[in-house]
């Protein structure tokens, strides 16, 4: 199983986050567009990827396959460097 999953009919993709223990959705075409080296077994993606909802936040960059969580994320991995785990369908 591949690290990044493609969602059919788009030009996005969704990677799961281990601090979050959720998916996060990645467009890589568009004007809303994240680089991305399209590797989906090592990605790197470009610029940091952000999520901010009221009660929580997690901020990351994906390089080589590993996510680098920011010291702003509000979960127990922030400040540290962790594998991307494959994505289950």
């Amino acid at each position: 199983m591949a690290k990044f999953h493609k969602l059919r009919g788009t030009d996005s993709y969704m990677f799961f986050c281990p601090g979050c223990k959720n998916a996060h959705r990645v467009p890589v075409a568009g004007p809303k567009a994240w680089e991305w080296n399209g590797d989906i077994d090592k990605p790197t993606i470009y610029p940091s990827y952000r999520v901010v909802d009221v009660e929580f936040g997690c901020h990351l960059y994906i390089k080589n396959g590993m996510v680098e969580y920011l010291a702003d994320c509000h979960h127990t991995f922030a400040g540290q460097t962790v594998p991307l785990p494959e994505f289950e369908v």
